[in-house]
């Protein structure tokens, strides 16, 4: 029992972590979001967990759409499925059991079903949104994102992922100003190309304690 308890608690430490590095990375780059949010969690109780806080739930949601901790999602798939689509197609599986991948990570940012993927607009799952009433677990009918799987396997950790996650960035934004470092303007979002979808260059910024906290 300690052991599953353990494994729960500590699985997602490092998703998390990644997660938040690209919330504050996209935060560094567009300044006027990270003063929307700040004023936000300002007027807010960062111990509720974000609830009745819409813009920091939508910026998280945001960060794990274009960033998903991972990007391919393996499933496994028995010898006695008949067919299988592909394409619009159906085709016959082939001999025994075998593996399938989703890419998450393609999905989240797939220009059919979604305005501007490329672009951090948390916006988007504002009430009016292309994204409106979407959450971290993809609905019964669409599959719009699934950066915690889908199905009877998604991760048993997502509420407590969500949660951990909105606190953590509500405090570091309430607590500290984040701009890119002393004679830098711009920040570096490319991905690494791993397991993980984490930055190829850990994020690099300038953090100031605010001189009054709400």
């Amino acid at each position: 029992m300690v052991q599953l308890i353990s494994e729960f608690l500590g699985a997602g430490t490092g998703t998390a972590v990644a997660t938040l590095e690209w919330a504050l990375a996209h935060l560094v780059d567009k300044p006027k979001m990270q003063e929307k949010l700040r004023g936000e969690v300002d007027d807010g109780e960062v111990s509720c967990a974000g609830a009745g806080m819409p813009y920091l739930h939508a910026v998280v949601l945001e960060t794990l759409r274009m960033h998903p901790p991972l990007p391919v999602i393996l499933r496994h798939i028995h010898a006695d499925v008949v067919v299988v689509l592909v394409g619009g197609m159906a085709v016959p599986p082939p001999a025994g059991d075998f593996y399938v991948n989703f890419s998450s990570g393609d999905i989240g940012r797939d220009s059919k079903i979604w305005k501007h993927p490329n672009e951090f607009l948390p916006e988007r799952f504002l009430a009016g949104g292309d994204g409106e009433g979407i959450g971290p677990l993809p609905g019964p009918k669409q599959i719009r994102m699934m950066p915690f799987g889908a199905g009877h396997r998604f991760c048993p950790g997502v509420g407590m992922a969500m949660v951990n996650m909105k606190c953590f960035l509500a405090a570091l934004v309430r607590e500290f100003e984040w701009a890119p470092p002393t004679g830098t303007s711009t920040i570096d979002l490319t991905e690494l190309d791993s397991f993980f979808k984490v930055m190829k260059k850990p994020l690099s910024a300038r953090v100031t304690r605010r001189t009054k906290s709400i």
